[in-house]
């Protein structure tokens, strides 16, 4: 059976399954450039067409991770904020209005829109499913678990914000929900936005600030804002933090007087504001450490599969994986509303019972990959140079640059699913030089310098220097460095003694794995440093992104499969 499942909300994606094997999948901001970007995903979907070559008339099925008719509860909420507030009501009216005319507009006539914009060929029947069943597939089908407990935690679905589940071979049964409007994701985005950053784009900024600050509001946020209730859930003061007034800047006096002052976009960040973002991720962790300890209690598995967006928070990922008490936990590479388009597909193909392959989920590699035809044109077209070396001699040329304090890109093979570099679209440095993070803040990534790097270590020698799960493929936990490795590679430690590791598999990611053996035999470090190939912008896919990006930095190598290209830039600065 072959299912091709879609989101075009926020992080618009396809994926394309045949019998629970995953053929391709990709998110749209990487062929269009915009990140999180919300559109029906032609250019992901011709991919994952292209990469089976296949008609859209060829599939069986088209799936959607959600259910855009069952707006009630959202109604119902538009018209309580009318009577509370007019400005409420004007925003979620606004919102709702332009999620109308895009999103939902093209859901409901969307065969004929694909079938218009794809290939002129019939679309196959559409099925909607439930958004929540489907970040929950995302996680479970993929997983390693014959049984487990899951839990699914973002902003909303169709009327909910959470939802706890038992999973097994037969089934995926939800044993619990959480109503809007109270919602963690929509209190962490609201928060966000209070801290002067983006929401529903720059919590992951909070998350990095938070190590900074000590949570001295946290029992203010507890108190007046953020409640637990004892049977592990939760409720949420929207009359004092609305998401919908945060997104417009508009915070009621009643939190001012509570938390003082927002900070404004161009503020410069200071100890207060420190405090607010380790008070807001302490809250987030005690909350979602609640609930992960009610469903264990509820369903006695020994597993959990975490999914939705506010997995994506690795620092409170590492507590459940520590405190909850479940043997292991398995997150997927994209846990949030890109992951519920594979979700989408992996749910109908079960439902169906027609799944008869269900492979463990240990590389995040589904996107396009390009040839080496395709990697030379590019660089013809920008006018440079390059050489080509088999892989061990170009892993042995890299890892001498690497540890001589040079930058390199890094492009290789498939793209990645998700929002992590985990070696085939990555920059690389090395993790022993304190000053790598200045360096790359200069040349290239231009971000704020409290904001972590993180480390890819060989699987095999983790152990050695950090308390890390034995596998950890997608850097969705956080880990503490071994005493030990904490001066050794400074440039990957963050100020709390963190790290989020990348565990690099031989099988997984051959060539990556080499590079860090062969940095490893010069150096005696297997880590390098692993940030994302791109500058404010989405992670490159194609050659030519890669090409563009280069030349808009001082990076000093670039290399594209086999290729090696010299930065005449950086060259004159060496």
């Amino acid at each position: 059976m072959l299912t091709l499942g879609l989101s075009n909300m926020r992080d618009a994606a396809a994926a394309l399954v045949q019998d629970g094997r995953i053929v391709a999948a990709a998110e749209e901001e990487r062929f269009v450039r915009i990140k999180h970007v919300s559109a029906l995903p032609i250019h992901a979907i011709r991919y994952c067409l292209n990469e089976a070559g296949l008609r859209l008339c060829e599939l069986d099925a088209v799936a959607v991770p959600w259910k855009y008719w069952e707006i009630g509860t959202r109604a119902r909420l538009a018209v309580s904020a009318m009577v509370r507030s007019p400005q409420l009501f004007r925003e979620k009216g606004r919102r709702s209005v332009e999620r109308l005319r895009q999103e939902w507009w093209e859901l409901a006539c969307l065969r004929r829109k694909l079938s218009g914009q794809i290939d002129g060929t019939p679309c196959p029947p559409v099925t909607f499913l439930d958004h929540h069943m489907c970040h929950a597939a995302s996680a479970f089908l993929v997983s390693p678990f014959e049984r487990a407990a899951v839990l699914v935690v973002d902003g909303a679905s169709e009327s909910h914000s959470t939802m706890m589940a038992i999973a097994d071979r037969q089934q995926i049964h939800a044993i619990g929900r959480t109503p809007l409007p109270h919602s963690l994701g929509q209190f962490y985005a609201a928060m966000t936005a209070f801290l002067g950053l983006k929401p529903d784009h720059d919590e992951y900024i909070v998350m990095g600030l938070a190590a900074y600050g000590e949570p001295r509001y946290a029992e203010t946020i507890r108190r007046y804002i953020l409640r637990l209730v004892p049977d592990g859930t939760f409720t949420l003061n929207t009359t004092l933090l609305d998401f919908h007034l945060a997104r417009a800047g508009i915070f009621v006096p009643g939190l001012v007087s509570l938390l003082g002052t927002p900070r404004l976009p161009d503020e410069e960040v200071g100890p207060r504001h420190r405090d607010l973002a380790a008070s807001v991720q302490l809250v987030l962790e005690e909350v979602l450490l609640a609930l992960a300890r009610a469903l264990r209690m509820k369903t006695k598995a020994d597993h959990l599969c975490l999914a939705g967006g506010v997995a994506y928070n690795c620092v409170a990922n590492s507590r459940l994986w520590r405190e909850a008490g479940f043997r292991e936990v398995y997150i997927p590479p994209a846990a949030g509303d890109s992951g519920a388009a594979m979700g989408a597909a992996l749910w109908h193909t079960f439902r169906r019972g027609a799944m008869t392959q269900r492979p463990v989920m240990t590389a995040a590699y589904w996107g396009p990959q390009f040839s080496e035809a395709d990697c030379l044109t590019a660089l013809q077209r920008a006018g440079l140079q390059s050489q080509r070396f088999a892989d061990a001699e170009l892993c042995g040329q890299v890892a001498r640059e690497l540890a001589n304090g040079k930058l390199v890109f890094w492009f290789q093979g498939r793209m990645e699913w998700g929002p992590r570099a985990l070696g085939n679209r990555s920059l690389l440095a090395d993790p022993r030089r304190d000053d790598s993070r200045a360096l790359i803040n200069a040349k290239v990534k231009q971000r704020e310098l409290f904001r972590p790097f993180a480390p890819s270590v060989l699987a095999e020698e983790a152990g050695a220097y950090f308390d890390a799960p034995a596998s950890s493929p997608f850097m969705m936990v956080t880990v503490a460095a071994k005493p030990s490795a904490k001066g050794i590679i400074p440039a990957v430690v963050h100020v709390d003694g963190s790290a989020r590791v990348q565990t690099v598999d031989r099988h997984a990611n051959p060539l990556f794995h080499q590079l860090l053996q062969a940095f490893a035999r010069r150096t005696g470090v297997p880590v390098l440093l692993n940030t994302s190939f791109n500058v404010q912008e989405p992670i490159v896919c194609s050659p030519d992104d890669a090409v563009r990006c280069f030349q808009r930095t001082e990076v000093d190598w670039l290399v594209l499969g086999n290729l090696l290209v010299a930065n005449p830039a950086a060259s004159r600065l060496r």
